[in-house]
């Protein structure tokens, strides 16, 4: 019974990953985006759904623990990397040179995203994974530092809101690390709620910054002569100073992947040792 629901459940993730791949046709049809653009937006998704089929096998990051926490966070995973490339297909939409963006955007995007949701399947593995209340509490506490951010942004000094982000940032992992013990899960912790926040809280500020009002730029120093100018060139570097967290968020992400899968080798290692007691002696 237990194989019916394991190809059951391989077909359900099938049939999710082609209608992902429709879904990004069609909506991309839709848009102001050159064929190159599309085609790479449909690429940057089938990568993506390769990882999580990954993440299913035991060769790969599989299977997924039992608890619920491991499919919530899963499910965050997966809704991040889905955001993302929403915002990769708008943001590379607005403008530019097509054959820059198909050329340097969308491969590095998809190495990013990757990397990231390796990390959180990798984590949420039946053997060698975080304990649930790590994981809620890493995931959890990342999660907050982004909405927190989203929620000052309004509100603060367009000059202060990414020292903010950083200090969030901080708090997530420092607050994981102090809540979870022991220490070694600690860290693992710590590390998840840092990567959760710098791709959480990327997302967030690309959205406000693209989407909000002149109001939330801050200063991107002198340029052009016009005052509409200078606007639009705040708003277009607003974002920059943020690509910065998420490549923080990608070096703590491989960094916990690779602590997860040393602990996944461990507990095979431990499981696959027979004890046979102490033999008699003559």
């Amino acid at each position: 019974m237990r194989a019916v629901w394991r190809v059951a459940g391989i077909g359900i993730h099938l049939l999710l990953i082609a209608a992902a791949l429709v879904a990004v046709v069609v909506w991309t049809s839709q848009l102001a985006s050159p064929p190159a653009l599309r085609v790479a937006a449909v690429v940057l998704v089938a990568v993506l759904s390769m990882v999580t089929v990954f993440g299913r096998l035991q060769l790969g990051f599989g299977p997924a623990a039992g608890s619920a926490a491991a499919w919530i966070v899963r499910l965050v995973a997966v809704v991040l990397a889905g955001v993302g490339v929403a915002e990769m297909i708008l943001g590379f939409v607005a403008g530019g040179s097509p054959s820059e963006q198909h050329s340097n955007g969308f491969p590095l995007a998809a190495v990013v995203l990757a990397v990231y949701l390796t990390a959180f399947l990798a984590v949420t593995r039946r053997d060698g994974g975080l304990p649930p209340r790590a994981l809620l509490t890493g995931v959890g506490l990342g999660l907050l530092a982004a909405a927190l951010f989203a929620g000052a942004v309004p509100l603060l000094w367009p000059e202060l809101v990414f020292w903010l982000g950083l200090l969030l940032i901080a708090a997530a992992a420092l607050g994981s690390g102090r809540l979870i013990r022991p220490a070694e899960v600690g860290v693992q912790a710590a590390l998840l709620a840092t990567l959760t926040a710098c791709q959480a809280l990327f997302f967030v500020a690309a959205v406000l910054y693209y989407y909000g009002p002149d109001a939330w730029m801050p200063y991107a120093g002198p340029g052009p002569l016009t005052l509409q100018g200078q606007l639009e060139q705040n708003r277009a570097e607003a974002i920059d100073p943020y690509a910065g967290l998420l490549f923080l968020g990608a070096v703590a992400a491989t960094g916990l992947t690779v602590q997860a899968v040393y602990a996944y080798r461990r507990s095979r290692a431990g499981t696959s040792t027979i004890s046979v007691g102490p033999q008699p002696v003559g």
